[in-house]
């Protein structure tokens, strides 16, 4: 048995057994959120878009500001980060990436991203900030090797755990959406791209094709195109490491579509029963689930589950939930 603890546009929620109880912060627009359990209780972190980080140690019954080592206010992510129980990740907007040794109760900058060249130059389509952390991603085995996705940037890259940092385009692209790998082999990874571009094509060049799936086999010095679509989210399922899951659109925003691969992503099958297709939305995020379901965030605040068994979607959320979800975050019950 599991919790799943929501951030939406109004706030927080925690959804139990089909029930979504409001946590409060219901004037914050909740971007980033992460629980995990210590003893009895359970601790939050919700990450507001342009508020700043809130700490509850109570499962979300009162809540604290956080703001010791952050210089930062808009939130895109909070996650377990690699080394020991306790360090946390989280990227924000402008592009900048914060660790905490204990807990979210302090954090420091990772801030040899601020010495890359022409960080200046990044940028965002909807916001003024100069581009987004949207997810880390620490391949397995190999040591102090990060990656980042940068929207509009590229995909970061240190092997001294953050102190120094290199940026590069995939396949020619720099907006980065996400970033993830195949939990047995760390040289095979999966980039996930928009259209947004930092260098514009030349007038006497033949437009460059941008956005979609792209694939590494060597740990990211290669690239391989894999699907063509404007493409926010993928996950490889932790129940089902053989399956690639993706959420595509041919537009961004909207007209979306789910789709599996069973062969690191040469080949594509519907994977959206249950779901309108094309899609109203599209797919934001994946989420892996505790009971070895995918979760999907979409982009007009949709929720929807599924098991890898069968990919047969439905809401997540109780039918007369009037919440816009952005985030989410799963903990086990105990006892």
């Amino acid at each position: 048995m599991f919790d799943a603890y929501v951030g939406t546009t109004s706030g927080g929620f925690r959804l139990r057994d089909d029930a979504l109880e409001a946590l409060g912060l219901e004037a914050e627009r909740v971007s980033a959120i992460h629980a995990w359990r210590e003893g009895d209780a359970v601790v939050v972190l919700a990450g507001s878009y342009g508020n700043g980080l809130f700490r509850s140690a109570d499962g979300g019954r009162t809540w604290s500001t956080v703001d010791a080592g952050l210089t930062e206010s808009t939130f895109r992510f909070i996650a377990p980060g690699p080394g020991h129980a306790g360090t946390l990740l989280a990227g924000t907007e402008p592009a900048r990436i914060f660790r905490s040794e204990d807990g979210g109760l302090t954090w420091r900058e990772l801030d040899g991203i601020t010495r890359i060249d022409g960080h200046e130059r990044w940028f965002l389509p909807y916001s003024p900030r100069s581009g987004a952390v949207r997810n880390v991603y620490a391949p397995p085995g190999r040591g102090s090797r990060l990656f980042a996705a940068v929207e509009v940037a590229g995909l970061l890259r240190t092997d001294d755990g953050g102190r120094s940092w290199v940026c590069e385009s995939v396949d020619g692209d720099e907006d980065l959406h996400y970033i993830t790998g195949h939990p047995h082999d760390p040289d095979l990874l999966y980039a996930a791209m928009g259209t947004a571009s930092l260098t514009p094509d030349a007038p006497d060049d033949p437009p460059r094709h941008h956005g979609g799936i792209a694939r590494s086999r060597d740990g990211g010095g290669t690239w391989q195109r894999i699907e063509a679509d404007y493409t926010r989210a993928t996950i490889i399922p932790p129940a089902r490491p053989d399956l690639l899951l993706a959420g595509p659109a041919r537009r961004v925003g909207r007209g979306g579509r789910i789709v599996a691969s069973t062969d690191a992503g040469d080949t594509w099958q519907p994977a959206g029963t249950g779901v309108d297709m094309p899609m109203p939305d599209m797919v934001e995020l994946f989420v892996a689930a505790p009971d070895d379901s995918v979760w999907a965030i979409c982009s007009q605040g949709r929720l929807l589950r599924a098991s890898p068994e069968n990919w047969s979607w439905s809401s997540a959320l109780p039918s007369d939930a009037d919440v816009s979800v952005e985030s989410i975050a799963f903990t086990t019950r105990s006892g």
